[in-house]
């Protein structure tokens, strides 16, 4: 790709992760930039699509988006864009919506096809999809909105413990954990909350271990793990433990040799077993019985300066100039 080419860094959405999205896309357009590329912030949302433009001592402007070429008129100048880096994270840049878009206008993207996103961002459909390829896969009920449940058919199939989580949300949005069967009513009701599906998952009790998976030209790689560990007052990766300090996040994380390199590896099947392609996320439970159970993928993982990829970035000796550099040009 010609460092002269234009390139869209997307970000926003019309979901409750909109905020973080717009955080992790000004951070990725900064890092590009760095990087000499000639970039472009495109915002995403219920009340429209605009790029914001910069400005001396003034808010940015905000050209409209023509939404039948994406392209936008700056300054008397039409602009268009080689290439677009979606960081939406959630409804419609991380559920394979936006990506169809492009793809039917023939614009290039960073990231998964429409399809695969599609399904890697719906949990229960992306483990069915791993069911029988050999993954480690916790227990799991699906229930759609309407559908009927009984408690005792619940705690009777999976046990206590169990999450409750909506099907295609992110960012721990209505997200519970479960220890009496009198409280799956309001956390059942708090993952409908976010859609219309949802899954509840048996607990695995071990350590969460998230690893990032990346296709450059040269391939499919791994980067360093990150152990999770909640703070006081948190059991899982909920939003305040994720987005308000309140977890220690371990990089590299304090595994075996044979441990690391058992979770990359998985981490590296099934990304290749989804057709997965650009940047993703995978998170793991290490079980006590050293089994890495797949827990979930994120097609757009956040990318602030604090999130997890960044992190996994720098302990692997890059630089995110340098590492987005890679991943932009390997498509």
């Amino acid at each position: 790709m010609n460092t002269s080419d234009n390139i869209a860094v997307v970000y926003g959405g019309y979901s409750s992760e909109l905020e973080i999205s717009v955080k992790s896309g000004k951070s990725v357009a900064g890092w590009l930039r760095n990087a000499g590329r000639n970039v472009y912030e495109v915002m995403l949302c219920k009340e429209g699509w605009w790029a914001e433009i910069p400005q001396e001592n003034a808010p940015a402007l905000r050209c409209p988006i023509d939404k039948n070429d994406f392209s936008c008129t700056i300054d008397g100048r039409r602009v268009r864009f080689d290439k677009v880096f979606i960081i939406i994270h959630g409804d419609p840049g991380e559920n394979g919506r936006l990506q169809a878009y492009f793809e039917l206008i023939g614009i290039p993207y960073v990231g998964c096809s429409s399809r695969c996103a599609t399904f890697a961002f719906d949990k229960y459909a992306c483990k069915t999809y791993l069911r029988d390829s050999g993954t480690w896969l916790a227990d799991d009920i699906m229930l759609r909105r309407g559908d009927s449940w009984s408690a005792e058919q619940i705690v009777g199939r999976l046990g206590l413990p169990v999450f409750v989580k909506p099907s295609d949300g992110g960012s721990s949005f209505g997200v519970t954990k479960v220890k009496r069967a009198e409280d799956l009513t309001e956390a059942i009701e708090a993952a409908f909350k976010e859609g219309d599906t949802l899954i509840i998952e048996k607990a695995v009790t071990g350590r969460e271990i998230d690893c990032g998976v990346y296709a450059d030209s040269h391939g499919v790689h791994a980067l360093p793990l990150i152990e999770i560990v909640p703070g006081p007052g948190h059991e899982f990766f909920d939003y305040e433990a994720k987005y308000m300090g309140a977890s220690r996040e371990i990089c590299p994380a304090p595994l075996t040799e044979d441990e690391t390199v058992l979770i990359q590896k998985e981490a590296v099947r099934i990304f290749r077993r989804l057709g997965c392609s650009g940047l993703v996320r995978m998170d793991f439970i290490l079980s006590t019985d050293g089994k890495p159970y797949f827990l979930e993928i994120n097609p757009n993982p956040g990318m602030t300066a604090a999130s997890l990829v960044p992190q996994m970035v720098r302990k692997a000796g890059m630089t995110m100039e340098d590492f987005l550099t890679s991943v932009i040009d390997g498509r």
